[in-house]
């Protein structure tokens, strides 16, 4: 049973993040954050508290849900989580703790079986499993989700409905989507037309209105066939399908993603989307247009399409990429396009088409190439809507009455080269002084690249704080349109690298020493039991020197246990260290936790220890390493000529490679604790390897000569008749490493 409760004055004014976008108008704005503010966040006062660390990449926005009772585990400020790899995370908001409880919803679909449908896609790699912003029912206490998955070969979208105290599964979920609609478009068969899992992407949020969970279907980078679709399920029994609509039922494409944008509703119970390249004639079929439901999801009510909509969807040149925004308290509608116009409708009255688009109310260009993400700032002396285009500034354009003054009220000093940014608005209402624009950026293009979070003055634009100016600061690898959630003085924002980064108020960081947030395979970033010799990475804040620092040989020739003040002991034995930093460190697990059920773990810094945490053990853990240490994509992995495997260098069918993991357990002979391996130490456990989904025979399973005992060394002759870029996966024992790793092949 969910429970929630407004502890205190304070507690009753803070902001609930239930929805994409901060709300249903889409505005990407907290109005009610009261602690951050330009004259408060500066490099000596601002900056990186902790890290959560995750199973995979983060793209869905977090939703933050205040004052929760855990039973058995008092009330908590729950941020939620969700990954790529299918898995939902509630941890407590506050500080660097592990979750209060996960789940994961099902193998997720490694990206490369995308190929047969484009070819060329590489948008997200490398895997799909929960692509789009959750919802939150505070009334029922629910979080709804989508997560895709590839089971034998077939794929398949499911709605979730987890409880948000336990993660477990509510209202007859889940439920496997489906739909159909009469008619005779692409992918019809006599006479209806079908939505294909394995031809969509799930991007847009998902809507909560009414009762009714929305959930908005696009393409895989315009992989023909594919349709939009906007699919209603009952909120109280989601096997109930209460509505489904499809924007060209007798045409093609028209793709519902917006950047991830979530469907808009006003207070009339209107639905709002935006749909991208395709067919459009204004009676059935309606691509590149911004479409108003009816109340009940089914059909169109109003539509607005550009009077160049064939021009847009021969070039690719989307209308609508970035959704659509309601500005509050109006009857006005924003949207915009990647030919960079900014377009403000009536929503009472669209206006359809016409030569040039005088019908509507306004449209112009607003700085190049691509709008893809808008935040507004509803202000008592007139909104404020903030853009970015490519290779241009951060614009401010003024809302007076039913236009936008077309000169930038203020631009960034900055130009950033990349227009798929996250962008949030957080201010204490409307008050000059209290806004500050928060800003996630590619550093460099193409992707992917690392990214940085940018703090601007709202009112001026003026950069009061980056990632960049302290170095214990710094974002990691950018997420395309990942919006940070700004809740109650912390700001949360997705990286690449499997972490939740956390910033806030330095005086309200933790209290000194280290603290533990993950213990994850160093291979896979799984989290889960140890194994002995298994190399893992432990997330977390205070966990060693500002600054990266290395492990060394000692005077023995082991891997020292000690760097730059920072010890990692099981059962108090000191584990070899790889390197140590304040943020994540690695370590070998000792040999001699060998047949236990649990073992101690502590980590210390400067004599500060952390709290002391009981880890299951698992005769073996595998975890393949990738060649850009992410955990996905493809493997570290040795051609017979000893070259790097790579799409660009693939091994020959037939040929023996060597995959380099962790997490095999006790070898024979037994190493020492830090040693190098010097000869064949063979993995006691047996050893099976699938590559291409066909088993592959094993020559060498053991420790790796030259290299730390606990790496991991497989010497495997591929199949003969599989080519292509094709996943790997180890068993040892009955345990199974992520089934996300790649070998190309040719």
């Amino acid at each position: 049973m969910f429970a929630a409760t407004l502890a205190s004055e304070k507690a009753s004014a803070q902001q609930n993040i239930l929805t994409a976008n901060y709300g249903n108008s889409r505005t990407n704005a907290d109005p009610v954050e009261t602690v951050l503010t330009p004259a408060g966040v500066s490099a000596t006062s601002f900056g990186q508290l902790f890290g959560l660390s995750v199973d995979g990449q983060i793209y869905a926005q977090p939703l933050y849900l205040g004052n929760v009772t855990i039973p058995g585990n008092g009330v908590h400020n729950i941020i939620f989580v969700e990954t790529m790899h299918n898995s939902v995370y509630a941890f407590d908001a506050d500080t660097a703790a592990p979750p209060l409880w996960t789940v994961n919803l099902g193998p997720s679909v490694p990206t490369a079986k995308y190929n047969s449908v484009t070819p060329t896609y590489t948008d997200i790699v490398p895997e799909n499993g929960i692509l789009s912003t959750p919802v939150i029912d505070p009334a029922t206490g629910t979080l709804y989700a989508v997560a895709a998955t590839l089971e034998n070969g077939t794929y398949f979208y499911r709605l979730h409905a987890l409880d948000v105290t336990s993660g477990a599964e509510r209202f007859g979920a889940p439920v496997i989507i489906s739909a159909e609609v009469r008619g005779s478009g692409e992918s019809a068969e006599a006479k209806v037309v079908p939505l294909v899992p394995g031809q969509h992407l799930q991007r847009p949020g998902l809507l909560l209105l009414n009762g009714v969970v929305y959930i908005a279907f696009g393409s895989h980078g315009d992989g023909d066939p594919y349709h939009g679709w906007l699919l209603g399920y009952s909120a109280q029994n989601v096997r109930n399908q209460v509505s489904a609509f499809n924007a060209t039922p007798n045409g093609a494409r028209g793709a519902f993603w917006q950047s991830g944008r979530g469907p808009a509703s006003d207070d009339s119970g209107n639905l709002y989307i935006a749909s991208s390249n395709g067919d459009t004639d204004g009676v059935t079929n309606f691509a590149n247009s911004v479409l108003r439901l009816t109340p009940e999801g089914t059909g169109v009510a109003d539509w607005f399409s550009p009077h160049n909509d064939e021009d847009l969807d021969d070039t690719d040149a989307d209308f609508g990429s970035p959704g659509v925004l309601l500005v509050p308290g109006t009857n006005l509608l924003v949207t915009g396009g990647k030919q960079g116009i900014v377009y403000l409708l009536d929503k009472t009255n669209l206006g359809h088409t016409a030569v040039d688009d005088s019908q509507i109310l306004q449209s112009f260009n607003a700085g190049g190439f691509g709008i893809f993400n808008m935040a507004l700032w509803n202000r008592p002396d007139g909104p404020i809507l903030y853009t970015q285009t490519g290779d241009a500034p951060v614009s401010a354009w003024r809302l007076a009455g039913n236009q936008f003054a077309t000169t930038p009220a203020a631009q960034s000093t900055a130009a950033f080269p990349v227009p798929f940014q996250g962008m949030t608005l957080s201010s204490n209402g409307g008050q000059p002084g209290t806004g500050i624009l928060w800003t996630t950026e590619a550093d460099n293009w193409p992707l992917p690249s690392n990214g940085t979070l940018h703090a601007f003055n709202a009112d001026d634009l003026s950069e009061i704080w980056n990632s960049d100016m302290n170095a214990g600061d710094k974002l990691g690898g950018f997420v395309r349109f990942a919006n940070p959630t700004v809740a109650n003085g912390k700001v949360y924002v997705p990286a690449m690298s499997n972490q939740l980064v956390v910033y806030g108020m330095k005086a309200a960081a933790a209290e000194p020493g280290p603290a533990v947030t993950g213990i994850v395979n160093g291979a896979s970033y799984a989290a889960g039991p140890v194994s002995p010799g298994e190399i893992v990475a432990i997330f977390g804040q205070s966990l060693g020197p500002d600054d990266l620092a290395l492990g060394a040989l000692d005077a023995n020739g082991q891997m020292q246990t000690s760097i730059s003040g920072t010890q990692v002991t099981f059962d108090g034995v000191a584990a070899p260290l790889l390197y140590a930093s304040t943020g994540v460190t690695a370590a070998v697990v000792p040999w001699e936790i060998a047949g236990q059920d649990t073992v101690a773990f502590q980590i210390s810094h400067d004599g500060e220890e952390s709290t002391p945490l009981s880890l299951p053990v698992a005769a073996a853990a595998p975890g393949i390493f990738s060649i850009d240490a992410s955990g996905s994509g493809p493997g570290a992995i040795l051609n017979q000529d000893n070259t790097v495997n790579s799409a660009a260098n693939p091994a020959a069918a037939g040929s023996t490679v060597a995959i380099f993991a962790t997490g095999g357990g006790p070898v024979d002979p037994a190493p020492g604790d830090g040693v190098i391996t010097t000869g064949t130490a063979s993995l006691i456990n047996g050893v099976t390897v699938r590559v291409g989904g066909q088993n592959a025979t094993v020559s060498y399973a053991g420790g790796a000569p030259g290299e730390v005992a606990g790496l991991v060394q497989i010497n495997v002759q591929l199949p003969a008749g599989v080519t292509g870029q094709v996943p790997v996966v180890i068993k040892i024992g009955d345990q199974v490493s992520q089934s996300t790793i790649t070998v190309a092949i040719r």
